[in-house]
């Protein structure tokens, strides 16, 4: 259940790791591209083509039956993206920006404590993206020297105020297509699947989630078994989750807390990468409760990426504009 999905940035976006491996004596390595005085070689495309490949096939195995780019498509975006780092690269040495390795050790902490995970269940998440730890502390360094960078050119830093990020959760409920405002309160406990497990694997953790919830329905209390147990969110406080909008649960749990009052306990229900079981606190209410503090501070953080993004592109495109960018082959 724990997600970076809102916590960390957007795969598009991100650094392009160029793996240093020597070529085997049978490749040709030309030049597909000039940008300044630097060049890119088709082994530079080759090795980001394959990576960018394995990250897009990752990120679409959650998706099943979305159509994935050609490789024709692949490869353009590859050199897109090395284009940019190039550029990106130099406006760095120019500017003689850094990013320190306690910088993005700090950065790689929020979001563990955030996600409420542990080194292997982090480990595990960056896996399922196609990244190893290395790989995403090469992404993180791209993101801190990026908001340096548009803070020193853009000159005035992006900044989201609470009525901005008030107006933004209104409107994501309206879209959702619930009744606005409409929040439930609710205590889960989540026990998530190992890596790539087996069925064996799978049907212990499930057996271990009903035993659990057995213990809950004899009596055991929820808050003090999630605090023990739970490997998801809200566990640190007893399992607690909410207020949060029925539009922000999986559509498993939706259909789970319709059948339930106040006080009872759902059935284990299978969601993506995890067992879990819920106890509803509230019944949905519709409008007039405020985002909590920690959620606020969550979707501040995501505007703020997004409308940092925003701005980080549009600085891209105008200083590519002004740049020397030459492209010879890119087949």
């Amino acid at each position: 259940m724990a997600s970076l999905r809102m916590m960390l940035p957007a795969l598009g976006c991100l650094l392009t790791l160029i793996l240093a491996a020597a070529p085997a004596p049978a490749q040709v390595n030309r030049v597909v591209a000039v940008v300044g005085d630097e060049v890119i070689t088709s082994l530079d495309l080759d090795k980001v083509g394959a990576l960018l490949e394995a990250q897009v096939a990752a990120a679409a195995a959650a998706r099943p039956g979305e159509q994935l780019p050609s490789k024709g498509q692949l490869r353009r975006m590859a050199l897109e993206r090395l284009i940019e780092d190039k550029i990106f690269e130099q406006e760095v040495k120019r500017a003689n920006l850094a990013a320190t390795t306690a910088e993005i050790e700090h950065y790689i902490e929020r979001i563990k404590a955030a996600n409420q995970m542990g080194d292997e269940e982090f480990t595990a998440q960056l896996s399922r993206r196609g990244l190893t730890p290395d790989e995403y502390r090469q992404e993180l360094k791209r993101e801190i020297l990026k908001h340096k960078l548009v803070e020193r050119s853009v000159k005035n830093r992006v900044v989201i105020s609470d009525k901005e990020v008030e107006a933004h959760y209104r409107q994501q409920q309206g879209q959702a297509g619930d009744e606005p405002g409409k929040e439930v309160r609710l205590r889960a406990l989540f026990l998530n699947l190992p890596e790539n497990s087996t069925p064996a694997a799978e049907e212990a953790v499930r057996k271990q989630a009903e035993d659990l919830r057995k213990q809950v329905a004899g009596g055991q209390d929820f808050a003090e078994l999630a605090r023990r147990h739970s490997q998801g969110p809200g566990a640190s406080q007893g399992g607690e989750l909410g207020p949060v909008p029925e539009s922000d649960l999986l559509p498993e749990m939706r259909q789970a807390l319709s059948q339930l009052k106040p006080g009872q306990v759902s059935q284990v229900l299978k969601l993506p990468g995890s067992y879990a079981f819920l106890q509803i606190m509230t019944q949905p209410s519709g409008g007039g409760s405020a985002l909590r503090p920690e959620m606020r501070e969550q979707l501040r953080v995501k505007l703020e990426q997004e409308a940092l993004e925003k701005r980080f592109r549009e600085w891209l495109t105008e200083l590519r504009s002004k740049s020397y960018v030459r492209v010879m082959d890119v087949d």
